[in-house]
């Protein structure tokens, strides 16, 4: 922080919702109840580990 009361340096990245990015809020639908694991495409699908059924909501 600096001594002189200038300006506050800004963390590298950003901080505007223009920065902002990442996964979709909710994978849910994704995640096998048989055995937790997540599927790689919205349902209706197959877990790729187990086989238990996905179905679309």
């Amino acid at each position: 922080m600096p001594q002189d009361g200038g300006p506050v340096p800004r963390p590298a990245g950003g901080t505007g919702p223009e920065d902002e990015g990442g996964d979709p809020a909710c994978w849910l639908a994704r995640v096998c109840p048989a055995c937790g694991r997540l599927a790689e495409e919205d349902p209706p699908t197959r877990c790729p580990a187990c086989g238990e059924e996905l179905p679309a909501d």
